[in-house]
């Protein structure tokens, strides 16, 4: 009977009948038939009026959905039927319903019934609807489904299709009346996908960047935002809360289930915890991907930054945006070494101690100045920074961020700079505020390095002052090629990692070099360093000795025995053990500069024969770039062996590398700020959290410890048997002791009240 009644009740109780379906497909094959007719009548039905609700209706959907592999013959037209409704009244049909079609065809793609590219096209254009949950459901399966076809190799195929679908998506949304119109929204949307699926190094290609790079002109302001963050590089950072999230302890753990009940649920939670350990030390040492920036993947970058420029001066938008589209514009500059000279006027305009995020636009001119910009149009944005922000009228904040912008502009435009200007701006290295101070000196550190000739005599320190004499100032528009040689210098220095074939250019290169040596009777190397304190008085041919060589050493002015002393008396000659300190300091610090030189040239002179007897292949370039990138590696590293042995800060060498100025570099180090009164109290107050009152103690009943008295009342009868209290009290007389209690209690009382 009660089989009976359970066949009866399989018609209208769907959730039972899938459950058997499941179990037993071939058993119930005549109920899933009588329930498929019924959701083709209610599906005719329902296209008569597809804006009503049906709760029948979503139910067969999510039944057929759940048991079609167990029927795939008998449901091959369901996935195709589904997605005609959903295309034909995905605006009118109710929200409840729609998302219980799209579950149902995600559910039929992670089975691999139906095929990608048709449902994520339907996908990206019910981005369309207003309804935000069922976008995030989209989104997660767009950004997942794709994830999991490129997983073993690229599907090209369905990658340039969805990508040519995206950028038509993105066009939709250019005659968009505004942020809250269907368009944009499913343009913002598909934009997102996009840039997550560029993150996740999916789509790393230089179609997806452009087609993202177009988005920059979208005239709806939130999806012009969106392109611009990504190619200011601010969503990089924001994901991976997942492989970030922090795992507890196994040894915690492990002790936790030695100690307590032993349960096979504390057992699945450790062999869990185990698994995920053990796929978090296998990200670790996979290998780290690399991946170019995306504004080294723009088609035309010159076309591109001259458009946001022209959209830029033309923009209405408020303060915020127009400093991205700045920001973007002086990146692409600095990076490609563009040129686009109407933008310096535009940001001179906004070089003011008055205007809002100054410290920003100045960093915004810096990273968008570069050594192939015409130094008359970088002049006079050093002119304007010189005499709006360094001025004794301005605070030392000003001041210390108007050098400290010069400084940046110049190290990437050194020939912008005059003389005078730059003599100027050294007087202020004795400054009273050290801000102002150390940012004047850096300046000077600077053009030591780059141009000593243009600062003072007094300024150029003594490595500048002893290098003047081989010094050559470099001109506008010359190209050392030292990246081309740096590479090349590498190549040179690991001979085990360059190509096949170099050995058949060895022995003629050896023999060449005997030849030339033996014609031209070898190179002479002739340094001046060494004569660099010398003096020749005179012309003479006697004028000097030989030395070993055969070569005429020049005379050396020597002073007399009393010169020399009235001259130390004065101060102006050192002492003896002095100068020989200074000889000696002097000697070591030019057999370094010898040594140092020396290494250079070898390097240089391997890069050069490197370059004219081989022809470098594909395969060497990529070599190159994997040791650079291995050098870069170690210089972060390892910072005091690379170079100085001054530890840089990694934020700085980070941001170089993007071609990014720091505001912390335009602002410089600053003196901690005096608090005002309110602020002094409130920490105060939180520095009282937590504590005792402070105060005496007098009259309170909290004490540290127990009186001795207290003690004893705790202790053995035998270990205060022998106590002269104790003694006296077994020989007091019942007076005594009746007396004793009456001040008892009454002592008692009084100290209740």
């Amino acid at each position: 009977m009660g089989k009976r009644n359970r066949a009866a009740l399989l018609p209208t109780n769907i959730p039972q009948l899938q459950n058997l379906i499941k179990r037993d497909p071939l058993s119930y094959k005549e109920e899933f038939l009588q329930q498929l007719r019924h959701f083709e009548s209610s599906r005719a039905i329902f296209e008569l009026k597809p804006e009503e609700q049906s709760s029948d209706f979503q139910d067969l959907i999510n039944f057929i959905a759940q048991v079609s592999p167990c029927y795939p013959e008998e449901t091959k037209e369901f996935p195709d039927q589904i997605i005609s409704l959903l295309s034909k009244h995905y605006q009118i049909l109710d929200a409840e319903l729609r998302r219980t079609m799209v579950q149902a065809l995600v559910l039929l793609r992670n089975r691999e019934m139906i095929s990608s590219t048709a449902l994520l096209s339907l996908f990206f254009t019910l981005f369309r609807c207003r309804d935000k949950i069922l976008r995030d459901i989209l989104y997660n399966h767009i950004v997942n489904d794709i994830k999991t076809s490129n997983q073993k190799a690229k599907n090209n195929k369905m990658n340039k299709t969805l990508q040519g679908f995206m950028y038509t998506m993105l066009t939709s949304a250019e005659g968009a009346a505004g942020t809250g119109s269907e368009n944009a929204i499913a343009a913002k949307r598909s934009l997102d996908v996009c840039i997550e699926l560029y993150r996740k190094n999916i789509w790393n290609d230089a179609k997806t960047v452009n087609v993202i790079a177009h988005a920059c002109f979208s005239p709806v302001t939130k999806i012009m935002v969106t392109a611009l963050q990504f190619f200011l590089g601010n969503n990089e950072d924001e994901g991976d809360s997942e492989d970030e999230e922090e795992l507890p302890s196994i040894k915690a753990m492990q002790h936790r289930q030695n100690v307590s009940k032993k349960t096979k649920s504390k057992a699945k939670q450790m062999d869990k915890l185990v698994a995920a350990l053990k796929k978090k030390s296998k990200a670790k040492k996979r290998a780290e991907t690399f991946n170019f920036s995306a504004l080294h993947l723009l088609n035309d970058p010159q076309g591109f930054t001259e458009k946001l420029y022209t959209h830029l001066a033309s923009s209405r938008e408020r303060h915020e945006v127009q400093l991205m589209l700045m920001n973007l514009i002086s990146r692409i500059i600095g990076i490609h070494k563009l040129t686009i000279l109407a933008f310096y006027p535009y940001l001179q305009k906004r070089l003011q101690p008055t205007q809002k995020d100054v410290t920003q636009i100045i960093a915004i001119a810096a990273q968008g100045s570069h050594d192939l910009i015409p130094p008359d149009v970088i002049e006079p944005v050093i002119q304007t920074l010189a005499n709006n922000f360094v001025t004794e009228h301005c605070a030392a904040e000003v001041m210390a961020a108007g050098l400290n912008g010069i400084r940046e502009i110049s190290s990437r435009c050194p020939l912008a700079m005059e003389a005078t200007m730059l003599q100027d701006l050294t007087e202020y290295k004795n400054h009273r505020d050290k801000g102002v101070m150390m940012a004047s000196r850096s300046l000077i550190g600077l053009y030591r390095e780059i141009n000593p000739e243009l600062l003072k005599k007094k300024d150029r320190g003594r490595n500048a002052a002893m290098n003047m004499r081989d010094y050559k100032p470099s001109q506008y528009g010359e190209n050392n090629h030292d990246g081309d040689m740096e590479g090349l210098q590498l190549l040179a220095e690991n001979p085990e990692e360059e190509g096949a074939g170099e050995g058949e250019w060895d022995e003629w290169e050896e023999a060449s070099e005997d030849e030339e040596e033996d014609a031209n009777g070898g190179w002479i190397n002739v340094s001046d360093d060494e004569n660099d304190l010398n003096i020749k008085l005179s012309d003479d041919e006697d004028s000097g000795s030989e030395d070993e060589d055969g070569n005429k050493k020049p005379k050396v002015k020597r002073l007399t025995v009393n010169k020399e002393r009235r001259l130390k008396k004065k101060g102006l000659l050192p002492k003896d053990d002095e100068s020989e300190a200074v000889k000696e300091e002097n000697e070591e610090m030019k057999a370094k500069r010898l040594q140092a030189l020396a290494e250079r040239k070898e390097k240089m002179a391997a890069a050069q024969l490197l370059a004219t007897t081989k022809i470098l292949t594909p395969a060497d370039f990529a070599k190159i770039e994997a040791l650079k990138l291995a050098r870069q590696a170690d210089q972060k590293l390892n910072p005091v062996r690379s170079g100085s042995g001054k530890r840089p800060n990694p934020s700085d060498a980070d941001e170089r590398a993007e071609g990014e100025v720091s505001i912390g570099s335009i602002i410089g180090p600053r003196k901690k700020a005096k608090q005002d009164y309110a602020a002094r109290m409130e920490s105060i107050k939180t520095g009282r959290e937590g504590r005792e009152k402070f105060g005496s103690r007098k009259g309170s009943t909290e004490r540290g410890s127990s009186t001795n008295k207290e003690k004893s009342k705790g202790k053995n009868f035998m270990m205060i048997a022998h106590k002269r209290e104790v003694r006296e009290k077994k020989k007091m007389s019942l007076r005594e002791k009746q007396v004793q209690l009456h001040a008892h209690i009454k002592k008692q009382k009084m100290m209740k009240h």
